[in-house]
């Protein structure tokens, strides 16, 4: 009897790790009339200051075919929690995309490819851009002598591009993120967060069938890298200002002002239909002195099918 379970205990050992060896692929399988309703409560503080956004966002599958789906992803609802100043710039941005409906494609994997109503959404985008500017000029009327406010506009659209957008859907931890990864315990993947930093993903596998999933994500760059990033940064931002940074740029970096860190851990937790049961994101960055910890819950709180 003891030879039996050891051999049992075995076997149970042998196949959890030749799943995480081969991996998990993470492939929904949505079906037309799906509903599903998210709510995500995200408090982030910095400098002294706390600010907590809930947004509830609803994801309709409206097209399932072999070939992939037609998902409408409408914010349906956006509060801010927040003081004065961070209070008016949050609103002014986010309440202009609160009931835009994005209709995107996705493979049969349920990875998103495309955008079908891009023109609608880069307007809408493109409206939130000028009502975050105006909000910044009027807090920080001097902020425009350094910061011209048509560069500044211009940086902030630099996004708002369909392959941009799609990218970022694999980017941002939401319902979709994973959608088409082969997930395996210990796997790397290097990418390019939106910020334009080279970041490293491990991937943990909580279940051998891959409705837990954990995912850590640190900053990827060496000295160099960080350097041409901030010379390029500046480059668009201020070029006025770009040459003196360039030439000083090694005593900047040794003086400890451009120390950038990211650390981020995002559980998912998938039910057996496929779709998205509850993400808890825990992430802290450091960018030039200033600290940023930001906390996010999403939770499924209505669905049908």
């Amino acid at each position: 009897m003891k030879k039996t379970m050891t051999m049992l205990v075995m076997l149970v050992v042998a196949m959890t790790m030749s799943a995480q060896v081969g991996g998990v692929k993470i492939a929904p399988k949505y079906q037309k009339g799906d509903n599903m309703l998210y709510r995500a409560v995200t408090t982030t503080e910095a400098g002294g200051q706390k600010v907590t956004m809930t947004v509830d966002t609803r994801y309709r599958v409206t097209e399932a075919l072999a070939s992939g789906y037609t998902l409408e992803v409408t914010n349906e609802k956006v509060d801010v929690d927040a003081q004065d100043f961070m209070a008016r710039l949050l609103s002014a941005s986010e309440n202009l995309l609160q009931g835009l409906t994005i209709v995107c494609t996705t493979d049969a994997d349920g990875r998103v490819t495309g955008i079908k109503n891009f023109d609608e959404v880069r307007a809408q985008g493109e409206k939130s851009i000028e009502s975050t500017v105006k909000v910044l000029m009027d807090e920080f009327p001097d902020m425009a002598q350094m910061l011209p406010t048509d560069m500044l506009k211009e940086q902030m659209a630099e996004r708002l591009t369909e392959e941009k957008l799609v990218a970022g859907v694999a980017l941002a931890p939401s319902p979709l993120t994973l959608n088409g990864k082969t997930v395996a315990t210990g796997k790397v993947e290097e990418s390019v967060n939106e910020d334009g930093r080279k970041v490293k993903n491990m991937y943990f596998l909580g279940s051998p069938d891959g409705k837990q999933v954990k995912v850590t994500t640190t900053l990827n760059m060496t000295k160099e890298e960080m350097k041409q990033f901030v010379i390029e940064q500046v480059s668009k931002l201020a070029p006025d200002q770009a040459q003196m940074i360039e030439e000083n740029i090694d005593m900047i970096m040794q003086s400890g002002q451009l120390k950038f860190e990211l650390n981020q851990t995002a559980d998912y937790a998938f039910g057996d239909n496929g779709w998205l049961k509850t993400l808890s994101v825990d992430q802290k960055q450091n960018a030039m002195g200033q600290a940023t910890s930001s906390v996010s819950k999403v939770e499924l709180v209505e669905s049908s099918r």
